[in-house]
């Protein structure tokens, strides 16, 4: 006999959302029966009242029906998902988060359908994610994750008319590293990464206890809202510790471009660069030896990802690591928890990223004894001519 349950008013959504949850992983389905209002009672132990508040909400959601002789049955369900990764053509953070996705997709017996936007022009890059998003809504997929457009001028519209076209024809969206907004507005959309500022923030500190107090941001022009973040990090952290705010600048220029580095540094001599992402901090570092300085000896460098880039590099970079597998699995199934439920609240969900200390920023990381603890230790390869601009 079915237990009377303590409804509170919030108990049958807990419900429902677990019976969502069963949905998402295969369990029901349009050819699996899904429980009758008495099988629904036994599982949860409640009365019979609750249990068809159960099944109202999850009609609401719009994943059940009923249909003649008192069935219910869930409803078919789309299993095929649109990916637009511009990022593909310039970063090496996305591919192997394109790479998961696909595998993902495979083991949960979706069809993942990914066209090619992987120009080398930023603008033909937006042209291409735009007439992409039409054809998926021609297609009907199920639900579409999206990295947005960057390196563009006028990017908060192009995104917002990529994304208009998904939102007319009802198809949810969960967008990939970054919303198109800038913090603290939000878009309204999913959106799955890491807390870009407090990233950002971990990379001051690192600086900050080596000494540095004249930091400068390299980011490319129209970069995307998470570069963007991570600036801002490193600039709370270093007015936080009272550094003064004269000695941070930012450098927005291409990394490799030569000549725009060279000014820069006439105006302001930086103890350490801090780039947007490693596959720049590369780059910047064979402009600055092009110009005759040594990374870490003249100016310290740090970057963000690591992927590859960071550790094929001499020497090796210090950078902040992405958890790229974990980031595809996230907004994969944040993806077919909307598609079963659209109603659900939008959310940031902000993965764990850890702080990797390499050479380049002049640092090492030392294990203790014990292995249980990493401390850093300073290591003094800062050049003369830097010490002496230190103490003016």
């Amino acid at each position: 006999m079915a237990k009377v349950s303590k409804d509170g008013g919030r108990l049958h959504i807990k419900m429902a959302d677990e019976l969502c949850a069963d949905i998402r992983a295969g369990k029901y389905s349009a050819s699996r029966l899904f429980p009758s209002l008495t099988r629904i009672m036994n599982r949860f132990g409640v009365t019979r009242v609750t249990a068809m508040r159960i099944v109202d909400e999850l009609k609401r959601r719009g994943v059940i029906v009923a249909v003649p002789r008192s069935r219910i049955v869930v409803k078919n369900v789309n299993r095929t998902i649109g990916l637009i990764v511009p990022g593909i053509a310039y970063s090496e953070f996305f591919p192997p988060i394109v790479s998961e996705i696909s595998r993902l997709a495979q083991k949960e017996g979706y069809t993942l359908l990914f066209g090619d936007v992987s120009s080398r022009s930023a603008d033909q890059r937006a042209r291409a994610a735009k007439r992409l998003a039409k054809d998926f809504v021609l297609q009907n997929v199920a639900g579409v994750l999206y990295q947005p457009v960057e390196l563009v001028d006028d990017v908060e519209r192009i995104n917002r008319d990529i994304l208009s076209v998904f939102s007319r024809a009802n198809i949810p969206v969960v967008m990939l590293d970054n919303d198109f907004t800038v913090a603290p507005r939000r878009s309204g959309y999913d959106v799955i990464g890491i807390d870009n500022v407090s990233a950002g923030m971990a990379v001051a500190g690192h600086l900050l206890s080596a000494g540095v107090r004249k930091v400068h941001f390299q980011s490319r022009p129209r970069c995307s809202a998470s570069v963007i973040d991570r600036r801002n990090g490193v600039f709370l952290a270093l007015s936080a510790a009272g550094a003064p705010v004269r000695h941070f600048r930012d450098l927005k220029a291409e990394p490799d471009d030569v000549a725009a580095i060279k000014a820069h540094l006439r105006r302001a001599r930086p103890e350490a660069f801090v780039c947007g992402n490693d596959a720049a901090a590369v780059k910047m570092k064979i402009s600055l030896e092009t110009l005759g300085y040594r990374v870490p000896d003249d100016v310290r460098l740090v970057g963000f990802d690591d992927v590859k880039y960071a550790k094929i590099v001499t020497p090796q970079l210090t950078t902040v690591r992405q958890p790229c597998e974990k980031i595809a699995e996230v907004a994969f199934r944040r993806l077919l928890a909307r598609i079963v439920d659209p109603s659900l609240q939008p959310c940031f969900m902000a993965l764990p990223c850890e702080l990797v200390v390499r050479a380049s920023s002049g640092m090492v990381a030392e294990r203790s004894p014990e292995g249980t603890q990493n401390r850093m230790a300073k290591k003094d390869v800062m050049c003369q001519s830097l010490r002496k601009d230190r103490t003016k």
